[in-house]
């Protein structure tokens, strides 16, 4: 290269530095499709369509999605720096996408899922990215596990009122295997898509203790090829404050105190409960394994009641009248409370709760003797502290 030349493009390039990011060409990619049952306008206004992004533990809004007179819509989106994005579509559906390249076309049913009495929104699919695809077969496996789950619960609940210990022993047996089905289908597909960014939305569904290996070893790899995955740096960070929370609320650790309003807006704290077993149970309205482990746990709480146990349940929901509602229809007797922030819900952070149900059962110290007890195996415990 000769030196004038080279003089040419070294200033060229200190020019170019010292350019405000605002110069910068920005490029976005267009979202489009059609709600099939959208909404009354007052739930719309109550309820807006947003794209937001995930920070933290909380949703940032981005922009708002006004639908067209017939249901459809679009909506461009900023991917100068390819990033996930989420389509809340109403409070019904939460979508994850990646915006990159390729515009994207994605159509909901709408509002007539909001009265199933369990809710059960259906599977959505992204059309037109490459990328989107790891996306769509996850949120499948994800869909299709959920529906087994709710199913296998229904014939729980139905073994547990024939009294056939057996049959309820095989479906509690049935749930630990559909978990570990689904890690297993999430596992296929990491090593299926090694090489693109999307894989981190994969990583989420790993479960964080028994994958760690694998999920440190992706994100490594992750942040190495791709400086600008904000997320993945993140999630390495997640990781490391979930680990210290494990240690926290593991099989004899003293329980961590929490204070949180009742469905009357008085202020509950755990260490009320000392001196008691008491169940910490973590639910909410929305969650159909929850509404149907809800009958086991109640039958337990009308037989050992009375022997000194106690629930103090935590729900993630984030409306109110649907928390409320689910308590009454479940028949569900003992103490509630919640701070309506659904999984931003503070005491389900300080424990670490990645999924619902899950439970904490307490001794009379306030030391954790048991975790995650479903079905018989809750009875099968309870037994052993009371007697039959």
């Amino acid at each position: 290269m000769r030196k004038n030349q080279r003089s040419w493009l070294l200033a060229l390039l200190a020019v170019s530095m010292t350019l405000p990011a605002a110069a910068q060409t920005k490029r976005f990619i267009t979202v489009s499709g059609k709600i099939k049952f959208p909404p009354p306008k007052a739930q719309q206004e109550k309820f807006p369509f947003l794209v937001q992004k995930q920070v933290g533990d909380d949703r940032v809004t981005i922009d708002t999605i006004r639908l067209k007179p017939d249901g459809s819509y679009s909506v461009k989106i900023d991917a100068t720096r390819p990033q996930f994005y989420i389509l809340n579509e109403f409070e019904e559906d939460r979508l994850t996408i990646w915006a990159n390249k390729d515009n994207l076309q994605i159509d909901f049913r709408g509002e007539d899922t909001a009265k199933i009495r369990i809710k059960n929104p259906p599977y959505v699919y992204i059309h037109g990215s490459e990328e989107n695809n790891l996306i769509n077969q996850v949120n499948f496996i994800n869909y299709r596990n959920y529906q087994a789950m709710i199913q296998n619960g229904q014939l729980q609940y139905q073994a547990s009122l024939a009294k056939d210990t057996a049959l309820e022993r095989r479906m509690q047996g049935q749930y630990d295997w559909l978990f570990d089905d689904m890690g297993e289908r999430i596992k296929l597909l990491v090593k299926m898509y090694p090489n693109t960014p999307v894989l981190l939305y994969a990583l989420d569904y790993l479960h964080p203790r028994k994958d760690k290996e694998l999920i440190n070893t992706e994100l490594a790899k992750l942040v190495k090829k791709y400086p600008y995955l904000e997320e993945a740096r993140r999630k390495q960070a997640d990781i490391v404050k979930a680990e210290e929370i494990a240690r926290k609320t593991g099989i004899g650790a003293t329980a961590m105190n929490f204070a949180q309003n009742n469905v009357s807006g008085k202020a509950v704290q755990l260490k009320d409960y000392r001196g008691k077993y008491v169940l910490l149970d973590f639910w909410a309205s929305w969650c159909g394994p929850c509404r149907a482990e809800n009958p086991n746990v109640l039958d337990n709480y009308e037989k050992y009641h009375s022997k000194g146990l106690e629930i103090l349940a935590v729900s993630l929901d984030d409306k109110k009248d649907a928390w409320v509602k689910a308590i009454k229809d479940d028949g569900l007797t003992w103490e509630h409370v919640s701070d309506l922030k659904g999984w931003k819900n503070e005491v389900a952070k300080e424990y670490n709760i990645r999924a619902v149900p899950s439970n904490f059962l307490i001794d009379k110290d306030g030391k954790i003797v048991a975790k995650d007890l479903r079905g018989e195996e809750l009875t099968k415990k309870l037994e052993e502290i009371f007697g039959k």
